[in-house]
Parts: C-alpha cells; sequence; structure tokens
C-alpha cells in the first residue's frame, strides 16, 4: 500500500471506525465471535487493494482464487499428481509476471536485438495489452504464492487450508505491494489464529517502528530525492555524489516502507519479517546480502539457488552469478537491472576466492581493518547503485568512462559539483545529510555496544518520540513514490 498516500490513510479510517464501534459493541454483548476479526481484517485489505488500483485488484482476485483451488487440490494428491499440480501453479503464476513486467522488453530488446523489424512492428502497435505499467505489487505477491505452493507441496502434514487463512496471509495489507515477502511458516499460522490485538505491548512497539519507518521516508528519502541527477556524466565528482545520494535514498525509501508495514502490523498483533538490518554497516559484500531486502535474498537462495545448485556443490560459483542476476532481472525489465544483479555476483565471487587473503592482508598491515573492509564494502554498494539508478544504457556507459578518467576529478570540476548546491537548497540538503549520517551512526553504535537489535537505539522511547516530532516538522512538501513500487 502507497503509505504516503493519503487516500491510504483515509480508506484506512473510514473503514476501521464503524468496524471497530460495531465489534466493541458486539463483543460487550457477547456477539462477537473471533473469527469475525479474520474476515474484517480480509474486507479492510481488500478495500485498501480496490482503492490503490481497480485493474490490479481484478487480476490479485483471480491468482488467488487460482492459486488456493489448485493448492486445496493439489494437497488432497500424492506422489507424481500433487507434484505436476504444482509445477503448473508456477508455471503459471511466473507466466503472468513474465507477461506483464517483461513481455516488451524481451520483444524490443531480447528478440528486437536479431530482428529489428519485429521490435519496431511490436512498438508501433502499442505493445502488449496492459502491459505497459506494471500492476502493484505483482512481483511481491506472485513471489509469495509461490513460495506457498512449494513450502505446502513439501510439508509432510498435508494439513487443510481454509481459504479467508488463505486470503489474509496474501493480501495482509501493511505487506501486499512491497513485501516483506512472508513465508507460509512465518505468517501464515498468525493468519489462521489471527485476532486483533491492540496491546499496550503491540501499540508501543508498532509506534516505535511507525516512527522510524516514517522519518525514513518522509524526511530522509524524499527530502534527498530532489537533488539526485541522472543527467550528469562529464564530471567524475558529480557522479559519484549523485550515486552517493541514490544509495542513501533507496535504504530510507525502501526501509522505511518496510518498517512502516512492520509498526502497522504489529499494532494488529501481527509480526512481520524484519526485511533490514542495517545494511550499511556492513564489512563484506556478502554480509552486505544478510542485511539487504532479507526476504527477497532468503527467497532466491531457498526456491533459485539450492534447487538450481541440487548436489553439484562446485559449481555453486556459477549458480550463485546466475541467481543474482536473475535477482538483478527481477527488480526491472531493463538491462541495467541484470548488470546490477551480475555485479554484486561477481562481488561475491571475488570475496569467495580473494576475500581470506585480502582481509589477512588489511588486517596485518592497516590500522583499523574493519575500518577499511566498511569503506570499500560501502563504496562498493555506492558504485553498484550506479547500475540501478541509470537505464539509459548509453549514458551509463559514459558515467563509468567519467569515473575511469584521471582527469575527471580535476579540482574545477570539484569545485563545479560544489557550487551545485548552494543557497537555502544548499543548506536543506546539508541538514538532510547531516540527519542521514547521524541516523546511520547511531546504527553503528548499536553494533558496537552489541545492543540485541541494530535500532535498538533508534527506536528507544525518547528517541522514537523525537523522530516523530522530526517527521511533522521536516518532512518533504512533495512525496516520491516508493522505489520499490515499481518492481
Amino acid at each position: 500500500m502507497n503509505f504516503s498516500d493519503f487516500g491510504f490513510w483515509w480508506v484506512l479510517l473510514l473503514f476501521s471506525i464503524p468496524y471497530f464501534s460495531v465489534r466493541y459493541i458486539a463483543k460487550s454483548l457477547n456477539l462477537w465471535r473471533g473469527s469475525f476479526d479474520a474476515v474484517g481484517l480480509a474486507a479492510m485489505s481488500l478495500l485498501l487493494f480496490v482503492n490503490a488500483s481497480r485493474s490490479s485488484f481484478a487480476i490479485f482476485i483471480c491468482e488467488i482464487i487460482f492459486n488456493y483451488v489448485m493448492v486445496w487440490w493439489m494437497l488432497r494428491q500424492e506422489g507424481w499428481k500433487a507434484k505436476a499440480i504444482a509445477t503448473i501453479v508456477i508455471v503459471i503464476d511466473v507466466a503472468i509476471l513474465a507477461y506483464f513486467k517483461y513481455i516488451n522488453f524481451f520483444v524490443e530488446n531480447v528478440i528486437g536485438m536479431a530482428f529489428p523489424t519485429v521490435s519496431k512492428a511490436w512498438i508501433a502497435n502499442g505493445e502488449a495489452p496492459g502491459s505497459s505499467a506494471i500492476p502493484p505489487g505483482l512481483s511481491f505477491y506472485t513471489f509469495e504464492m509461490v513460495s506457498f505452493v512449494v513450502d505446502s507441496y513439501k510439508s509432510r502434514k498435508k494439513k487443510p487450508i481454509k481459504a479467508l487463512d488463505y486470503l489474509n496471509f496474501v493480501s495482509f495489507f501493511p505487506h501486499v505491494v512491497a513485501g516483506p515477502i512472508e513465508r507460509k511458516s512465518s505468517l501464515f499460522p498468525q493468519m489462521e489464529s489471527f485476532r486483533f490485538k491492540f496491546t499496550l505491548e503491540n501499540l508501543d512497539e508498532g509506534f516505535r517502528w511507525l516512527s522510524l519507518g516514517l522519518f525514513m521516508k518522509f524526511v530522509l528519502a524524499d527530502n534527498i530525492t530532489p537533488f539526485i541527477s541522472l543527467e550528469e556524466f562529464s564530471n567524475a565528482w558529480t557522479v559519484w555524489f549523485n550515486a552517493f545520494l541514490f544509495t542513501l535514498r533507496i535504504y530510507f525509501d525502501f526501509a522505511g516502507y518496510s518498517f512502516v508495514a512492520l509498526g502497522l502490523a504489529r499494532c494488529m498483533g501481527v509480526r512481520l519479517t524484519l526485511n533490514f538490518v542495517a545494511p550499511y554497516t556492513s564489512q563484506s559484500i556478502n554480509e552486505f546480502w544478510r542485511r539487504w531486502h532479507v526476504t527477497l535474498s532468503n527467497w532466491f537462495r531457498d526456491y533459485v539457488f539450492l534447487p538450481l545448485m541440487g548436489s553439484k556443490n562446485q559449481l555453486a560459483p556459477f549458480y550463485l552469478f546466475v541467481t543474482f542476476t536473475l535477482s538483478g532481472f527481477w527488480h526491472g525489465a531493463a538491462w541495467n537491472f541484470i548488470l546490477w544483479g551480475a555485479y554484486h555476483g561477481f562481488l561475491l565471487l571475488v570475496l569467495r576466492y580473494a576475500g581470506r587473503p585480502f582481509y589477512r592482508f588489511v588486517g596485518e598491515k592497516f590500522f583499523m581493518p574493519q575500518f577499511i573492509s566498511w569503506a570499500l564494502t560501502f563504496t562498493s554498494v555506492v558504485f553498484g547503485c550506479l547500475f540501478f539508478m541509470e537505464n539509459n544504457t548509453e549514458r551509463l556507459v559514459s558515467k563509468l568512462q567519467t569515473l575511469v578518467t584521471p582527469w575527471a576529478y580535476s579540482p574545477s570540476n570539484l569545485f563545479n559539483t560544489i557550487s551545485l548546491f548552494n543557497g537555502n537548497s544548499g543548506v536543506a540538503l546539508a541538514v538532510t545529510l547531516v540527519l542521514a549520517i547521524g541516523f546511520l551512526l547511531m546504527e553503528h553504535i548499536a553494533i558496537w555496544r552489541k545492543c540485541e537489535s541494530e535500532y535498538d537505539l533508534l527506536r528507544s522511547p525518547w528517541i522514537a518520540r523525537t523522530l516523530l516530532a522530526l517527521t511533522i516538522l521536516l518532512a518533504a512538501n512533495q512525496p516520491s513514490p516508493f522505489i520499490y513500487f515499481e518492481f
């Protein structure tokens, strides 16, 4: 759901006031059944989805009905029949995703490379119906449905599933559009026994996550966004600075969304998976991927990498590279996302073969080797963001050429970069960067102090209240769209 859209909160309020009023009165008269809570949650989630996108809602409902019926049927079969049903469901789910997300890219950029006339004719005819924009949440709930099919097929106890529980599992509104991508084992049991649990503990925990997420999104991400420019490609300092700003923005934007989702769910008594664990504190790329978009990384590990590799452990590096390239392609139907995934796959291979001797060398020759490792990892992530943020291939190549050109780092270019940010806008950016760096420093301090969670300090009571006050005072006038809604 689009938490930055006033319409989301308005519809949520319009539903909640009458529903919970009736619930309160009915409970006081002993007329309320516990199962009515699950019905209310489903109605709330579907209403919010309709409000977000009516056309996407139709696709969503069709997929839910199809998946539920097929899983229900699969659980009553054994052997090859169950396997065949699972295969059919997964193929159709992935085919729907491929149609809406990749059909135009495949025809225009893959087939078009060999047959340019086909690509031109495709574009001239207006592309495939419905493929001009990706239905909101399709990438996320498709992965969740696929994992549900696989986990149900592999489960030893073929326990029947109720339609209402499955509906709530898939459509649970805090996470349906942009994750976290929940597993059957973690979320489905909570939906089977769902009750609204507005306890003081849940509301307090939910409020802290909400404060953190709203501050990250509306103060940090949205105030950084206007300063990011894709146009400049000849000044190396500007290219690096824009990549740095984008690196900050994408974290605060997506993690902010995830924490708002976590907070809303927790207020109702539901625990979602923590999708980000202070990724910019990482001292290696593999640690970064254990902290960044955790549920997507785990999904690709369990449903792509491990099945691809099977027992061929000697081919693990190859399949690791393939998996990360596919992960990049999942983010978007464009070459830059494929390059971004391949780049991170390549970094992991470098770390696999050269990591130990390198870290041994750094530990022996340098003071504060942890800082060196962190700086290299963060710089690698910033460089990788160049691929992620730039979908113009020609301009991306120009930027890469600039970065390896020594005279592109001239003092005059540095002065030109600094002079881009002056006056009130420069002050606004400076204040935002001070807050952003202070935020990241708090994550580091939490790790140094060995706190239970990397966000413990930021979620402490007085800081949570301060972040909420800062959000009210410093939120950007024009909220930017959530980046991951495009995926």
